[in-house]
């Protein structure tokens, strides 16, 4: 049975080749910082379910956009154009984080951590940057960076996350295929029966292949599994009457017998296949 993680793995191996693109809507991404650390926080056995968007656009959001009371967490969504050079967006961050930290001074929450999150990738000079000022200003919070190599690594771990925000990039799963139930007194129903018949038919065709390779020919196993089940009006093997099982095993036993093989062993008084009791006893 394959687990959840099983899944999870195979698909971030598939991915692996490719990153998830950015949001382009602003609101939309604070919705996926939103749920995303929800999920990272429930991965971590924390009940985090009360992280919420704060305020709504065109409120004074005083420097933050999510937030949580239970894990004393404060986030900031930044999303940037991808389009401009890495120095212009990292620039531009900067100035935001400046800017969204003096807000800050008069956010009413406890809070011990403020995380930037952006559409920009990981970057360790910005994540240099906040240790500074912490350090410089004496900040009584951590300060973290969050760049989209970070969330995209997150997001390909969960599949609600997924299919909410990045439907188009998951690939569907084919509907698994009903198992068909075998009807009662079908061959394929009394295993040892089943068994001894592909026993019988490997041993007609192996040694048919003998004579055939002298022709550079190759036996066809299909047709000839196929000329079984019509011989008894089945749509295959399994389908097969059990009742026929007598006749059937008589009649591959001829086919083995005839066989340049089968002649031969006979001539020397050697079994060309084990009875039906004896295949029980030791099943080849």
């Amino acid at each position: 049975m394959i687990t959840d993680q099983e899944t999870i793995f195979k698909r971030f191996l598939q991915m692996a080749k490719y990153q998830l693109p950015p949001l382009k809507d602003e609101k939309l991404f604070e919705e996926l910082t939103c749920d995303l650390f929800n999920f990272v926080e429930n991965t971590l056995s924390y009940e985090n379910i009360d992280f919420q968007t704060f305020g709504v656009k065109g409120q004074n959001q005083k420097g933050i956009d999510v937030f949580s009371t239970k894990t004393k967490t404060v986030i900031q969504c930044k999303l940037k154009s991808i389009g401009r050079k890495d120095d212009i967006i990292r620039k531009n961050l900067i100035q935001d984080i400046n800017a969204d930290l003096e807000k800050a001074r008069d956010l009413r929450i406890d809070f011990e951590k403020f995380v930037f999150v952006s559409t920009f990738r990981d970057d360790t000079q910005i994540q240099e940057y906040l240790n500074q000022i912490k350090k410089e200003r004496e900040l009584p919070f951590h300060l973290y960076y969050w760049g989209w190599d970070t969330i995209t690594k997150y997001i390909e771990q969960s599949e609600p996350l997924l299919h909410k925000y990045f439907s188009k990039f998951v690939k569907k799963s084919k509907p698994a295929k009903p198992k068909i139930e075998l009807p009662d007194g079908a061959l394929g129903k009394e295993l040892s029966k089943k068994n001894y018949v592909d026993y019988l038919k490997k041993r007609y065709g192996d040694w048919k292949q003998i004579e055939l390779d002298k022709k550079g020919e190759k036996f066809n196993w299909a047709a000839f599994t196929i000329s079984l089940s019509k011989r008894y009006k089945a749509s295959g093997i399994n389908y097969i009457d059990v009742r026929y099982f007598d006749d059937l095993v008589m009649y591959l036993k001829s086919r083995i017998d005839g066989t340049i093989m089968g002649k031969v062993n006979k001539s020397k008084g050697i079994k060309n296949y084990s009875i039906f009791e004896g295949f029980l006893e030791n099943p080849i």
